[in-house]
């Protein structure tokens, strides 16, 4: 939702005069256009208060686009109390006169509820209303509603075909949503094949976003031939203005997949994305910080970059802080701190973050010796497979039964 301003009103304070002569003779649009100059401060002293009581005025004289003004402004509370029910029911006479945003704002209200109980079939419905009437955001709710069934039955193959009309409309996060579900590897092969077509196209036609996920296409093989060498050249396209491109193409400069090995460049590329936030390319560069591969190594600088990718909740991040603060790195040991870095990437399932939680909490590393604490997490990365931790309740031994620690414990 979000208050959204109305349409830009010219004509400064002589508009608004004449407008306020109209409005005072009961006339439905100029009402409404003084509530829009009212609340856009244009011509006269800007009243949120003042702007909604307008609104209400034209909506009541059943100007549509007045109708959902009004409706949001009382469901958001602007100009006066909040009030979600007769907020909804203005929302409502608007939509079903014909107003796609207002049948898009419905379908907020009933998807997120809050004042309102959720109702994701009601949601669906105005959604898919909204969406008709080519509403782009409308149309990525609906192909959310497909994927993950509320409201609607799950369907991905349905999902895809909205996103795609969404990202149509120009709806930049669709975009983002198809390229998800392709790497997710949800939707099926036909599925794949219509994705990696519809990004070919939007690619060629200069959709940055479009641009990657080709690339992402044609670099995995997904529901096309592999070709590395087409995927540098597209990614390199789309890393001017998509962090993800930026992350991937160094990554292909550093590897040599599709081109000549590059790690000054790759590691460039790689540490603008890191600089841009995201928490994979803060791990691959802190992994470049650690080793000196395309540049200077500094410890000190990967801590901080691991620092800044765990507050994301990557996990890797997260298990690496645990290893640098171990020792054998050039920042000071503090197995309190890897610990305690250990412990958050086992709680997140990081199969060697249980391996190594297990080892400080059975030979006390951290502080703390707790053998029974050390078995749990020894045992769950023993389930993913970690021959380490096999290894360690071998010598371990047998765990001592209920009984037996009664007994050790009477003794």
């Amino acid at each position: 939702g979000g208050w959204r301003a109305g349409p830009q009103v010219a004509g400064g304070a002589r508009a608004a005069a004449a407008l306020r002569l109209a409005a005072d003779a009961g006339l439905g649009s100029a009402l409404h256009l003084l509530a829009t100059l009212t609340e856009q401060g244009a011509g006269v002293p800007r009243d949120p208060v003042a702007a909604t009581r307008l609104y209400g005025q034209a909506a009541e004289r059943g100007v549509r686009a007045a109708q959902a003004r009004y409706g949001l402004a009382l469901l958001e509370g602007r100009g006066g109390p909040r009030d979600a029910v007769r907020g909804e029911t203005w929302l409502r006479k608007a939509a079903l006169a014909g107003d796609r945003e207002a049948a898009a704002l419905l379908g907020d209200v009933y998807a997120r509820g809050g004042d309102l109980p959720p109702n994701f079939l009601e949601a669906a419905l105005w959604y898919r209303r909204a969406a008709q009437a080519g509403h782009g955001g409308a149309c990525r709710a609906v192909g959310l509603l497909y994927l993950t069934g509320a409201g609607l039955p799950r369907d991905v193959t349905e999902a895809a075909r909205w996103f795609r009309q969404a990202a149509a409309l120009g709806d930049a996060q669709a975009g983002a949503d198809l390229g998800n579900l392709l790497l997710a590897g949800t939707v099926s092969d036909d599925d794949r094949r219509e994705l990696g077509r519809y990004f070919a196209r939007a690619a060629e036609g200069g959709d940055p976003l479009a641009a990657y996920n080709f690339g992402v296409c044609l670099a995995e093989g997904l529901g096309m031939e592999r070709d590395e060498r087409a995927a540098v050249a597209w990614m390199l396209k789309a890393a001017d203005g998509v962090v993800n491109a930026q992350y991937w193409y160094g990554r292909m400069l550093l590897d040599g997949r599709g081109c000549a090995p590059d790690p000054v460049a790759g590691r460039a590329w790689i540490a603008r994305a890191a600089t841009a936030g995201m928490a994979d390319a803060q791990v691959a560069l802190a992994q470049l910080l650690l080793t000196g591969r395309g540049g200077v190594r500094d410890h000190a600088g990967a801590a901080a970059l691991y620092r800044q990718a765990a507050a994301q909740g990557q996990v890797d991040a997260m298990f690496s802080l645990g290893a640098l603060y171990g020792g054998g790195h050039d920042i000071p040991p503090d197995r309190v701190a890897a610990e305690h870095w250990f412990r958050m990437a086992a709680e997140r399932g990081n199969a060697l973050g249980q391996l190594m939680l297990g080892r400080y909490l059975l030979r006390g590393l951290g502080g703390t010796t707790d053998a029974a604490q050390a078995r749990l997490w020894l045992d769950r990365a023993s389930a993913q497979g970690v021959p380490d931790a096999a290894a360690e309740l071998a010598r371990m031994g047998p765990a001592p039964d209920a009984g037996d620690a009664a007994a050790a414990g009477s003794g």
